[in-house]
């Protein structure tokens, strides 16, 4: 091989050293990004309502850091006990019966709060989580509107509620929920203040209000699930100074629209309802004995992409009975199921339904009850005891 000359063999060493000091630099701002990353005050906050500029102090001081270029962290608090039972946030306050705060976080506008269930009570949801964020107060022009602005929190929603007019001693004006299947928003409003509530548990409205019906006038929406991708839509407007509900239903299969009411006489529950153009359809009664709230409930009994109708028809000691009205599509009207059994506790199928009887409070029998146009046929009982 020929010996290089001496001009490029210089060339070549300070080539080589170029590259050296590259790599060093190169391995020294790798350790730099390394340690930065390690840094736990620089981690950001698991909250989806924290300031991209703010993290929670992994201690239970509430006191943000002193040094003047460190980035302020959330104010965070730990409690040991059960006593700490009230949250309040700003003007929000809720006082719990059956839950105590573990730890809260605060940052900005933004808190998040961890609760625990009372030792000796049972509930789905052991733990509570609840973040709280202030928004600007919404305003709406009528129950559509905040249907529509619910619905568009929780797309795939199962029930929205809507308190209006509150005047209780809560100090809240107006209420209204989205009940997802794992998580509920709530829009709470006072007068001077409103605040979006997010939580796993969809009851926190019996802790934010009195219970008390006549402080408030309620809406319900529910969306029902029918056969074939269709969903039915259910809103219920209960009145309690005027003791009766209103229903507004569209049907998802063709969309088609009726009015029912149902209001409390003197001598029971009727139901009534019309189509579109006010023509009655139905007429339903039922004597006292239980919460008119529970006399009419809506549900595709019989897999065919409509809502029908199932309503109270006697409340027993062990055994409640109920009528059912599937609707007709070629009859264009509701029809009265026929069935020679009492139809008391069942589940809904394709093609058929499971009707449990109860003999005593730990036996029965079950019931296959298979459908022949708008007849429920029983083909087969079991019976069973539970211990």
């Amino acid at each position: 091989m020929k010996s290089l000359e001496k001009g490029e063999w210089n060339i070549q060493k300070i080539a080589l050293g170029i590259m050296t000091i590259a790599v060093l630099m190169l391995v020294g701002c790798y350790n730099k990004a390394t340690n930065t990353q390690l840094d736990p005050s620089s981690s950001p906050s698991s909250s989806p309502f924290s300031s991209p500029s703010s993290s929670p102090s992994s201690s239970p001081s509430s006191s943000p850091s002193s040094s003047p270029s460190s980035i302020p962290s959330a104010d965070v608090k730990t409690y040991k006990d059960e006593n700490h039972k009230l949250l309040q946030y700003d003007e929000l306050s809720i006082n719990f019966d059956n839950y105590y705060i573990v730890s809260e976080t605060r940052s900005n506008h933004n808190g998040t709060f961890i609760m625990k269930i009372d030792e000796g009570h049972t509930s789905r949801n052991t733990q509570m989580t609840i973040e709280i964020k202030a928004i600007k107060k919404p305003i709406y022009r009528n129950t559509e509107d905040i249907a529509s602005y619910l619905s568009e929190m929780i797309p795939e929603y199962e029930k929205i509620r809507i308190y209006n007019h509150v005047t209780d001693k809560s100090g809240i004006i107006s209420l209204y929920l989205v009940q997802g299947e794992s998580q509920t928003n709530y829009v709470v409003c006072y007068s001077n203040a409103c605040y979006l509530i997010k939580s796993n548990v969809s009851s926190l409205a019996r802790d934010l209000l009195e219970q008390n019906p006549k402080k408030y006038n309620v809406v319900e929406v529910q969306k029902i699930d029918c056969a074939k991708s269709f969903t039915a839509t259910v809103a219920r407007t209960i009145s309690y100074d005027d003791n009766k509900v209103e229903y507004e239903i569209i049907q998802g299969k063709g969309g088609a629209k009726y009015h029912a009411e149902l209001s409390n006489q003197e001598e029971g529950y009727e139901f009534t309802l019309q189509n579109e153009k006010g023509e009655n359809l139905l007429t339903l009664s039922t004597p006292h004995g239980y919460d008119f709230n529970e006399v009419v409930s809506f549900i595709d009994l019989n897999m065919d992409g409509y809502a029908d109708i199932q309503f109270m028809g006697e409340e027993g000691t062990l055994n409640s009975s109920y009528v059912l009205y599937v609707w007709d599509e070629h009859a264009n009207h509701f029809v009265k199921v026929k069935c020679d059994e009492m139809l008391s506790y069942f589940e809904v199928y394709d093609g058929y339904l499971l009707n449990w009887q109860k003999a005593s409070a730990n036996t029965g029998a079950v019931q296959k009850l298979v459908w022949d146009k708008n007849t429920l046929i029983k083909v087969s009982e079991e019976e069973y005891e539970t211990e």
